[in-house]
């Protein structure tokens, strides 16, 4: 009789069918025995499915999340399909609202203030949800503002998590509902309505790869207890053999580590299904414009196709924007291949802050590198701060003149400009002001009013970044819509050093030619930098658009041409020959 420990079986057994396999067992050991074989394995201690994401020592929780074939891409711009309604539809490009837009973002919810208070944009919104008080309709709060975005040019809004949750919105507790603390679902139909009618698109953040606890699903699996095999919501999260640090009879992935947030399977159909129809109905029947999707990166791109190809359904013209902060953004992002519109770009919105605050435009015009290899057919999001890290106001506190300079970056760069409220009034935040239990408040206070004081500076800070949108929407010539090269023209590095950067933006579409330059220090420079790679001939004037300083002249026979840039300024040039009157073509003609 053979005896062979499980784990050493390598090749496939083929074992006798009119022969049953009988199971012994005791405290330690398992036989399998079947015919004339006898396997023994040793009991295994059980993985612990602790953490997703980055956590130390996760399992991998998806091996498909890797980059598609491209025979696996959803089918090109045109294709009519047919949904599972019957209903015939076309996939479609990155809808040009979104892509010369300026977005706003706003934390509604947020985490303990001062003084123990709830934060978020209103204020005083309780850090938790009892999920019995009646709603609270601080959204309709948000007309106070109407004029102030408008006035700053915004043309989105990107509200984070504002389902029903328990406590910051990313524990979700329902997807159909809006939080209580701020509002319920014709509140906020209201306030879509409002919004669109003065021009202003809504964005919500699509919290798909967790929930919270008190989610029904997960709620069904600590019902059953001991028995959660039993539940019909079992394959819809990670569960193991073990305990949760809850005192669960089951062990689960959640994100981070965080156990407060259970992580879902997207590669299970029904929760597949589940939020693809959240998708659809938040497009379809409530109106909004698009999805900010948390934590994409930890998706599939498999799962992200097919939620775009549903959302398509009930919004051609929707727009899906993705966290992506680790990794190779191709993998998710692909307007053209059916993946998600857009994401957030990380890799260069660090730099546009930092390689002011260091003195180092080197690592600014590696980022620019970086994206124009890996990127060049995407409008990634750019930023100078958001909910999770240090406001921008106070990265720069040390040195406050680089504070315009950044935003003159933010809407001078390849990508859509996407501004967190209050950073336009000069408002300062770091981790480190909050809590230890809380360290997000501080990044998540109440929004300062209209007709409150603010920050020193504020306001000439608001007026700048406001003027600056009007100048990127603003009218070249007549026979340039907009200054487009601004909005979707390529990015070409002319000429750095520490201090002083200038850079290219050139429109496929209109030809129209831009030349960049920012000085970060506090005196004045005038580099000579060479222009051969614009194709522009001696002689072709570089007028000022924008900034202060001296006339630049024309290019030189050399192809060069000599740019002042004054202390702590940001100027734009222009290369595209004006046309000349109607009357004088016409002659010509």
């Amino acid at each position: 009789m053979s005896m062979l420990p499980l784990a050493s079986c390598t090749s496939t057994l083929s074992l006798p069918s009119n022969k049953p396999i009988r199971l012994r067992k005791d405290p330690d050991v398992l036989h399998f025995t079947a015919g004339n074989l006898v396997f023994k394995a040793s009991r295994l201690n059980v993985q612990r499915l602790r953490g997703g994401g980055a956590a130390q020592g996760a399992l991998p929780k998806y091996p498909s999340n890797r980059a598609l074939k491209q025979d696996e891409y959803a089918p090109p711009f045109g294709t009519l399909l047919r949904s599972r309604s019957g209903a015939f539809f076309s996939p479609t490009p990155t809808p040009e609202w979104f892509e010369n837009g300026i977005i706003y973002q706003i934390y509604p919810l947020g985490s303990p203030g001062e003084d123990g208070k709830g934060g978020g944009f209103f204020g005083e919104v309780p850090a938790d949800n009892d999920l019995t008080s009646p709603p609270k309709k601080r959204l309709l709060e948000l007309r106070q503002w109407y004029d102030h975005l408008e006035a700053l040019g915004v043309t989105a809004i990107y509200f984070s998590p504002i389902f029903e949750s328990e406590t910051h919105g990313y524990d979700t507790v329902d997807y159909y509902q809006i939080d209580r603390r701020v509002g319920d679902i014709e509140t906020f139909r209201t306030i879509v309505k409002e919004l669109q009618k003065r021009g202003i698109k809504v964005i919500l953040d699509g919290v798909f790869n967790h929930t919270g606890r008190k989610f029904f699903a997960f709620k069904d699996l600590l019902k059953h207890g001991a028995d959660w095999m039993k539940s019909p919501y079992r394959e819809w999260y990670f569960i193991s053999e073990g305990n949760s640090t809850y005192g669960d009879p089951f062990s689960y992935r959640s994100w981070e580590g965080h156990e407060e947030l259970p992580e879902l399977n997207v590669e299970n159909s029904e929760v597949r299904d589940y939020l693809f129809e959240v998708g659809k109905f938040w497009l379809g029947e409530v109106g909004i414009d698009g999805w900010r999707l948390d934590v994409a990166h930890e998706l599939p791109p498999s799962f992200w196709r097919d939620f775009r190809s549903a959302c398509t359904e009930a919004n051609p013209e929707h727009v899906l924007l993705g966290e992506v902060i680790h990794g190779d953004y191709n993998t998710w992002v692909g307007p053209a291949k059916g993946l998600l519109h857009s994401g957030t770009n990380y890799q260069l919105s660090k730099a546009l802050w930092s390689s002011l605050k260091d003195h180092n435009f080197w690592e600014i015009d590696s980022a620019f590198s970086r994206d124009r290899m890996l990127y060049r057919e995407m409008s990634l999001v750019n930023f100078l701060s958001n909910h999770d890290v240090a406001r921008v106001a106070t990265q720069l506190e040390n040195e406050p003149q680089l504070l315009p300079l950044a935003y003159f970056l933010l809407m001078t760069v390849r990508g859509i400009p996407c501004i967190y409220y209050g950073d336009e009034c000069g408002v300062k935040g770091k981790k480190e002001d909050g809590a230890s239990e809380q360290r997000d408040a501080a990044l998540r206070m109440a929004m300062v009013k209209p007709e409150d004081e603010w920050p020193a500076g504020g306001r000439e800070l608001f007026n700048n970044i406001a003027n600056l949108v009007q100048f990127r929407n603003k009218r070249a010539t007549d026979d340039l819509m907009q200054h487009e090269a601004l909005k979707t023209g390529s990015l070409q590095t002319i000429y750095h050093s520490n201090t002083e950067l200038l850079f290219a933006r050139i429109s496929d579409t209109t030809g129209e030619v831009l030349l960049i330059a920012v000085n970060s220090s506090p005196e004045h420079v005038h580099p000579e930098v060479a222009l051969g790679v614009l194709s522009k001939p001696p002689g072709t004037p570089i007028k000022c658009l924008w900034g202060d300083g001296a006339d630049a002249g024309a290019i030189n026979d050399e192809y060069k041409a000599r740019i002042h840039i004054p202390p702590y300024t940001g100027r734009v040039f222009t290369l595209t020959p004006e046309s000349p009157p109607a009357e004088t073509q016409a002659t010509e003609a």
